[in-house]
């Protein structure tokens, strides 16, 4: 009698389990990652023209444009599928800090006019 309910709780961690690891290699999928990179690339050029006279932004955008292109060109290579799932997903990871400090960037910048418009 009581080994039905154990099974049942037994299967549904098995489902548990095997959803969280389909939605861990869907994020460490080469081709999620290329797509937020090129996200993020495109949000550093952004910002590089919204705040085009600080130097310390400049400098930290900069840096996450010249990272984009070499992950951009790293994760076309058929080598990057070879890459454990577990440093793909540290790379997503960098890449969505990375896009934080585009979006803080952004939002500190200063209005190019003073109207309200």
């Amino acid at each position: 009698m009581t080994a039905l309910p154990r099974f049942f709780e037994l299967l549904a961690k098995r489902w548990r389990d095997w959803r969280t690891w389909r939605k861990l290699a869907a994020e460490a999928d080469p081709r999620n990652i290329l797509a937020l990179t090129r996200e993020i690339r495109e949000m550093a050029l952004v910002a590089a023209r919204v705040c085009p006279d600080q130097e310390g932004p400049l400098a930290r955008i900069q840096a996450i444009l010249d990272e984009t292109g070499r992950l951009d060109s790293l994760a076309r290579l058929p080598d990057f599928k070879r890459l454990p799932p577990g440093k793909r997903i540290l790379l997503r990871q960098g890449l969505l800090q990375s896009r934080e400090q585009l979006l803080e960037s952004i939002q500190a910048a200063p209005t190019p006019t003073r109207l309200l418009q």
